[in-house]
């Protein structure tokens, strides 16, 4: 336990976009409001990182076992090459996107 909230405490925000921006926009977009430009062909959406409601329902071990294992039935694909280190800066960064209502 105290080693998941270290780990939580060390992320890295910024180096989590770095990532995001290499990895996720082409679905998610820049904003992260999944509104990126493969989103339109798409049936089902990628979920919207801005909405705190998407926020309320998930842990940030939820999304770093989605960013993991994907989401089979979807185009949420596996990003097993990413590190645990680039996982956790990632859900941080992700989760900064969050815009209060």
């Amino acid at each position: 336990m105290i080693l998941l909230v270290l780990t939580a405490l060390a992320a890295d925000p910024a180096a989590g976009k770095v990532v995001y921006q290499a990895n996720c926009t082409a679905c998610h977009g820049l904003a992260g409001d999944g509104k990126g430009p493969a989103a339109v062909a798409l049936p089902q959406k990628p979920n919207d990182f801005t909405d705190p409601a998407y926020w309320a329902t998930k842990t940030d071990t939820d999304v770093a076992a989605l960013i993991r294992a994907g989401k089979p039935g979807t185009a949420m694909m596996a990003f097993t090459q990413l590190s645990d280190a680039q996982v956790t800066d990632t859900v941080a960064y992700l989760r900064s996107l969050s815009k209060p209502k």
